[in-house]
């Protein structure tokens, strides 16, 4: 008798188990699990369960920040959305520092982001060439002149950028040399007496030409 019950107590132990193994008879008991619509889809994306989101958009979403935990371009290509898709190449381009990744975006903006963003990361101007949104174009350039001191990358802003950027750059280095490279005689004169307030250094009055400023230049340094 004893061996008659246990045999059935094992027979459905065993048909409880293939049905946890097979998945069938188990329910998500998850800390999702008692949520409903987008709440739900929301914690699924919190924890990133991408695979049981319903909605496309928070689910391709979820599958962009799964990438980047990953760093892993491939899981890019499990996105539906192709603007989702080409942001989610970007931010793997952005986190393995890989300028080749960027061509092949097929998005405008986001290959335009990739190349700013990547050419701004390594100083890499050549990079700015590429871009087509002028504005974000004319940025990328200013950025790196500005971090590198070279004015060469001024020429590539429109005239008062490039007047603008010249004028910082002479006094980022202190260089009066480079404020005769301004178009307006008196915008030459105020670098000279800017580079001159920063470095302390009377001597720089004589070079200025316009007799206000040289006057207030001289008196800076009487006070």
């Amino acid at each position: 008798m004893k061996y008659w019950l246990f045999a059935i107590l094992a027979s459905l132990l065993l048909v409880l188990s293939a049905c946890t193994i097979t998945g069938k008879a188990v329910e998500d008991t998850g800390v999702c699990a008692g949520l409903k619509g987008t709440a739900k889809d929301n914690c699924y994306q919190e924890n990133l369960q991408c695979s049981k989101i319903k909605n496309r958009d928070v689910r391709d979403s979820c599958v962009v920040e799964l990438a980047k935990l990953k760093n892993d371009l491939e899981v890019c290509n499990l996105i539906v959305g192709e603007r989702v898709q080409a942001y989610c190449q970007q931010q793997i381009a952005i986190l393995q520092n890989d300028h080749a990744i960027c061509s092949d975006i097929k998005d405008a903006y986001w290959e335009d982001n990739c190349n700013f963003e990547l050419a701004v990361k390594n100083n890499k101007d050549v990079y700015c060439s590429l871009i087509d949104n002028t504005e974000q174009k004319e940025k990328c350039f200013t950025d790196i002149a500005y971090a590198t001191n070279n004015r060469l990358l001024c020429e590539f802003l429109p005239l008062d950028a490039q007047q603008r950027c010249i004028y910082k750059i002479a006094v980022n280095l202190q260089d009066i040399t480079i404020c005769s490279e301004l178009q307006e005689p008196i915008n030459q004169d105020a670098c000279r007496l800017k580079i001159a307030k920063e470095k302390k250094d009377v001597s720089i009055c004589k070079s200025i030409k316009f007799n206000e400023i040289r006057r207030v230049c001289e008196d800076n340094f009487k006070q």
